[in-house]
């Protein structure tokens, strides 16, 4: 099980992979706390020193969390360390390197994973962390976010 916690004592850098489903426009979320609040989020995963992101991404979701092949989007989110967050994050989607995913990929994410729509987010009031994930979506889904990376400020 894969459990997401939010730990005051943090690296410099965490990558934070989302598990997407391009065909049903959708993406998995677990439910975590943050800051005393219940909210569905994506694991937080530290870079380790002199690796890029995308490796970090691609080693956690293959070895930690079992997943299949993946492949990382040329779309990267951005949430720098400010306020209460102390460090960078990353936010990287990560889709199938086959055509679909296999069905028990729900359950290799972590108990209580669940697959969402940026619509059912919105309708069901669900707080997600980090709260621009939607936005990211949104903006993946339909095409208007460049490659590259993103500031999600």
């Amino acid at each position: 099980m894969i459990h997401v916690t939010f730990s005051p004592s943090t690296p410099t850098a965490v990558v934070r992979p989302v598990v997407i489903d391009p065909a049903a426009r959708c993406f998995l979320l677990v439910p975590a706390e943050h800051q005393g609040t219940e909210c569905w989020s994506v694991p937080a995963v530290p870079v380790r020193v002199g690796e890029s992101y995308r490796r970090t991404a691609v080693r956690y979701l293959r070895r930690q969390a079992g997943l299949p092949p993946v492949r990382i989007t040329p779309v990267v989110g951005v949430l720098p360390a400010i306020d209460d967050r102390r460090q960078t994050e990353y936010v990287v989607l990560a889709r199938p390197v086959a055509e679909a995913w296999p069905p028990d990929v729900r359950a290799l994410l972590g108990d209580g994973a669940r697959w969402w729509s940026t619509a059912q987010l919105r309708d069901a009031g669900v707080r997600v962390e980090p709260d621009s994930l939607p936005l990211l979506m949104d903006g993946y889904w339909e095409g208007w976010l460049p490659d590259g990376v993103i500031a999600l400020e």
